[in-house]
């Protein structure tokens, strides 16, 4: 859902540049309709061509019905909690980056990173991996982390982010020299 449940669409409004990746191409032209900078692609820790992406539909994201668990993989955790919610499951064929790639490629006018959010259900540790953190930077990271995994903490610890606060299953976490 572009705009309720979006961390993004207050910045857009207030006119910083935002921008947007979604694997799933079903929710696109919405998207286009209502916001600035929106890529189709799964973002992740390595690019491929195409990837099979798993659209679940449950009680979840506002009037898709398609946000909550969909992912590239199916985190078990999210099953175990979730699954018995499933209304349809199915599989789409995508495009995969990596955020060095799109930025390197696509968008090389973007130098550094002020605000990024990450929400993939449960594959956030993976979109991590596929940006260089020293490179840009991001001074402030929200990531969706619904079971308080430590394994993000530990690894952007590498590089220099603190955890800041939590609230509900967001966690933000600052990079030390901000």
């Amino acid at each position: 859902e572009p705009i309720n449940i979006s961390n993004s669409y207050h910045f857009e409004r207030n006119n910083w540049d935002v921008y947007c990746f979604e694997a799933n191409s079903l929710l696109i032209p919405e998207l286009k309709r209502l916001r600035k900078n929106v890529f189709n692609y799964a973002i992740y820790n390595e690019d491929k061509d195409s990837v099979e992406f798993n659209v679940v539909k449950g009680p979840w994201g506002g009037g898709s019905l398609m946000a909550g668990i969909s992912a590239i993989d199916l985190d078990p955790d999210y099953m175990n909690r979730f699954g018995p919610q499933i209304h349809d499951m199915f599989k789409i064929k995508v495009p995969q980056k990596t955020l060095n790639t799109i930025l390197d490629i696509e968008i090389p006018e973007v130098k550094e990173i002020d605000i990024m959010s990450i929400d993939v259900e449960g594959g956030e540790l993976n979109v991590l991996k596929g940006l260089d953190l020293i490179k840009y930077k991001p001074k402030i990271m929200v990531i969706e982390n619904v079971f308080n995994k430590t394994d993000i903490q530990e690894y952007l610890t590498n590089y220099g982010y603190v955890l800041d606060k939590q609230i509900d299953y967001n966690q933000y976490y600052k990079h030390n020299s901000f």
